[in-house]
């Protein structure tokens, strides 16, 4: 089975490790990741882990302008 999945609005996810959550104190992080996301990208990385071949699309363009 092919799938193709798009994704009009694709993401970076980024995520930390933290030892402790305390309130109103500022949070000490590390082990930072960041993470392609986004519907269509999520999704074809979930199937990708399931060996299902899928295709992800993102359509995008340049700079709109009036041409007239």
């Amino acid at each position: 089975m092919k799938v193709v999945t798009l994704t009009i609005n694709p993401a970076l996810d980024k995520s930390a490790k933290i030892d402790e959550m305390t309130p109103f104190d500022k949070l000490e992080c590390y082990d930072i990741t960041y993470h392609p996301g986004g519907g269509g990208v999520n999704i074809s990385r979930v199937l990708h882990r399931l060996a299902v071949e899928s295709h992800c699309l993102f359509p995008y363009g340049g700079k709109t302008e009036s041409i007239w």
